[in-house]
């Protein structure tokens, strides 16, 4: 980048950075979970998380020992700000296990690691869009859209997976010129998520598809993943038993369905993938309208010839989200807003909004102000609101918001 973009990608940083560690969504069973695991690799030198299993329900059991029933990148990353904060602390004389103590560090960790990464997602993307050729005032006013209406925004004040397995997968995707930094940053994704493994297959291999030496670039490529790759084959055989043994197939029975593969993946439902796009219980274009121009971006590349490549890239990564999250047995996500196991799409979304905004644009506006506010009403009153609530923006956020009560049919 030349020095104005690099200013005004620094400056991007910063004001989501600022405006994402403002918010802060709370404790639960899944930021539980994955807090659980990062203090019990800095506080005892495990990854077993007996020690703080009455705070969660999402567990997995092997051999006797209880351990988080997710993938261990985000605990992981959470590792380096709570081992300072540990520290201090102790040597301060504070009660780790106290109230106080334990929702502080849970916000530190969640502002370090998932506002820290939905931050350099948007620098990325104003980056790459500039790559791309389009103009800083474009770049800059997609990159605000997909910071501010979308749920990208509510995922970065939780100390959740998906933003920090959005910025690998997407930072993979732009840098599919560095066969080896797209399958380490690929790999990296998935040590966050297991869901993104698909999407993160599609991008390697479109890495290494090119003509050329490609027996270099798997070369590259085996060289960039295989770490990442290796240590959690490692950590599926210290926890499950077994390198293949994934967190999701040992997990308590409560999430499991009967005959299902790994306990939890179905048929695909299309009832299910209907409800993803446009309900209003998890709706994606319904609680970010806007994104409605990414098919209109996605026409304006096919017409012109631009970026066809890329732009079947992100179709491939887009459906493979859907079909994954449409065979999940708990497709809703648990107390949530939004699909949440498809938020890595979003910023693949906006690379097509980029050509797509010109496209009737004072609706192309209102969109991007209607998705604004959703998305800032769902962050300020509750980025996870129950399950049971099937129209949460205007059944349980706004109501809230502006009147500070909930409409009488609201489930209790």
């Amino acid at each position: 980048m030349i020095d104005p973009d690099r200013r005004i990608a620094v400056g991007l940083f910063v004001l989501t950075f600022v405006s994402y560690a403002y918010f802060f969504g709370g404790g639960g069973w899944n930021q539980n979970a994955s807090f659980d695991l990062t203090r019990a690799i800095v506080e005892r030198g495990t990854f077993a998380i007996d020690a703080y299993r009455t705070n969660t329900y999402d567990v997995s059991f092997h051999d006797g020992r209880t351990y988080a029933n997710k993938a261990p990148g985000l605990s992981l990353l959470g590792v380096i700000p709570y081992a300072a904060a540990y520290g201090i602390e102790r040597a301060m004389g504070i009660d780790i296990d106290s109230f106080a103590a334990t929702t502080f560090n849970m916000w530190l960790c969640t502002v370090a690691v998932c506002a820290g990464s939905g931050a350099a997602l948007m620098a990325i993307l104003f980056s790459y869009a500039r790559r791309m050729g389009a103009s800083p005032g474009r770049s800059l006013a997609i990159a605000l859209i997909t910071a501010f209406g979308t749920y990208v925004f509510a995922y970065s004040t939780v100390f959740f997976a998906h933003v920090p397995a959005a910025l690998f997968l997407f930072w993979s995707f732009t840098r599919m010129d560095r066969p080896c930094l797209t399958a380490a940053l690929a790999s990296a994704a998935v040590v966050c998520n297991y869901a993104v493994l698909p999407a993160a297959a599609i991008i390697s291999a479109a890495a290494w598809f090119p003509s050329g030496d490609r027996l270099r670039r798997l070369g590259w490529m085996l060289g960039g993943g295989l770490p990442f790759v290796a240590f959690l084959l490692v950590y599926q055989t210290i926890c499950f038993g077994g390198p293949f043994r994934t967190a999701v197939e040992a997990t308590s029975g409560v999430f499991k369905t009967t005959g299902a593969w790994l306990g939890v993946f179905i048929a695909p439902r299309w009832d299910v993938a209907t409800a993803l796009l446009i309900s209003r219980h998890r709706g994606l274009l319904f609680l970010s309208p806007v994104l409605i121009y990414a098919i209109a971006g996605a026409i304006v590349m096919i017409r012109r010839r631009i970026m066809l490549r890329e732009l079947a890239v992100i179709a491939g990564v887009f459906l493979s989200f859907l079909l994954v999250n449409a065979s999940f047995n708990n497709w809703e996500g648990g107390s949530a807003i939004g699909p949440r196991y498809m938020l890595p799409v979003v910023p693949f979304l906006a690379v097509t909004m980029l050509s797509g905004a010109d496209v009737m644009r004072p609706l192309f506006v209102a969109l991007a102000a209607i998705s604004m506010a959703f998305n800032f009403v769902v962050t300020s009153v509750n980025p996870l609101p129950s399950r049971t609530i099937h129209d949460p923006l205007f059944r349980y956020a706004i109501p809230l918001l502006v009147t500070g009560r909930l409409p009488a049919d609201t489930p209790a």
